[in-house]
Formats: C-alpha cells, structure tokens, sequence
C-alpha cells in the first residue's frame, strides 16, 4: 500500500489543477458529508475521477451487461464507499474498485501510472435473458457463489460451465447467450490456469443440478 500511496502523491504533486477541479462532480454543489469530503482532499478528489472514467469504460463495453453494472455501482456507492467513516477508508474503497473493473478498460482509459491491489477483477456480467417466457424473472432467487475453471460446452448443446472442488455449475445455458457473451466466455475459457468467481441467482432443475438463474445478472471475476 505504501508504493501505491508513493505513486498516488507523485502524480497528484504534478496535477496543475484543484481537488475541485479533479473530482467527476462539480466540488462547488458538494451537499453530502461525502462528496465534501472527496472535495476537501486532492488523493481522494483524483481517485473519484479515476473510478469515474473506470465506470464509463465498462459500461461502455459491456453491452447489454452494461444496465447490470450501473445497478452494481450504485450498490457499491451507497453500501461500500458512503459507509465510510473516513478518507482512509475511502481510499481503500476507490483503490479496490478500480481494481475490479480495471480488465473491463479500453487503451483510452486504463491507467498505467497507479498500483492497483489485487482483487477479484470483473471480466464481463452476463444479462439477464431477453426472453421473459423462457426465463420468467424471478428477483427472489437465493444468492449463488461457485468458484472454478471456465469450460466451454457449447458444441455439446449446455453452454458455458464453471468446473470447481463441488463439480460442474451451468453459467449460462447455450439458449440464453448472446453474442457479445459468446464471444467473450470463448476468449475467457481458453486462457490457461485461470481461476473464476461467478455471483448471480441460483436456481436447481428436477434432478437437483445447480445453475445460475437466467433472468438475473451474473458477474464473473478472474482470481488473483
């Protein structure tokens, strides 16, 4: 943490202008206890501006998953970043998201000059199903965690699996996916020694096989 509060000083020593400026809100209209605090310390002010810049570049290129992580981000705000009791833990909130989201940048966006610690780190969040007959929404669905190696089984008609310690859970049925996920599950399943983490909804077939809710947002992070 101390060379990424080094690096942090070095750049914000070289910024030509004020916290006020640097923050991705107008510091003049700040009301809450929080964004006063953003605006009256300069690391804090920069790192708001970062996450902001992070944000757009992942929803941007997230498609239809986008809507997920506004929702996402703005769980993250309220329960995570707001229910801090100070700038240090402000800090490390900013810190730890930008690191989430950091593999979700474009070459515009991502930042070279600033260590980011090592976290899950989001990848891509599959949305919901289009299809409300097929997958009727069920916003009820008991919370799903499962851990493991991403397998592609679309030639044999499943979809994307994640295969862990407890065995194989269906990330996403093969009816279910949409281009932009095809494409990025493929890419993801073919890297080597790559752990995951899903989270979304569960839901269980008739013979008692785990899957993850189709009509719920799943969010897919690679491991450190």
């Amino acid at each position: 943490m101390r060379r990424t509060r080094n690096a942090l000083f070095s750049l914000l020593a070289g910024l030509a202008c004020t916290s006020a400026g640097a923050a991705s809100f107008p510091c003049e209209k700040a009301q809450s206890r929080v964004e006063k605090a953003i605006c009256a310390d300069a690391e804090l002010s920069q790192l708001d501006e970062y996450l902001a810049r992070y944000y757009g570049g992942a929803r941007a290129g997230l498609g239809a998953g986008g809507a997920c992580l506004a929702a996402n981000q703005r769980e993250w705000l309220s329960k995570t970043r707001n229910a801090c009791p100070d700038a240090a833990c402000m800090r490390k909130a900013y810190l730890e998201r930008l690191g989430e989201l950091h593999p979700l940048q474009p070459g515009a966006t991502s930042l070279r000059n600033l260590e980011l610690p090592r976290v899950p780190a989001l990848v891509w969040i599959i949305p919901p199903a289009g299809d409300n007959v097929a997958a009727p929404p069920k916003p009820n669905a008991p919370p799903l965690e499962v851990r493991g190696e991403l397998f592609d089984d679309v030639a044999q008609g499943d979809g994307f699996l994640l295969r862990g310690a407890q065995g194989s859970t269906l990330l996403v049925m093969l009816m279910f996916i949409d281009e932009a996920t095809a494409q990025r599950l493929t890419v993801l399943s073919k890297m080597p020694d790559v752990s995951y983490l899903a989270r979304g909804g569960g839901a269980a077939n008739s013979s008692g096989r785990i899957y993850f809710e189709p009509s719920r947002c799943v969010f897919l992070y690679r491991l450190p």
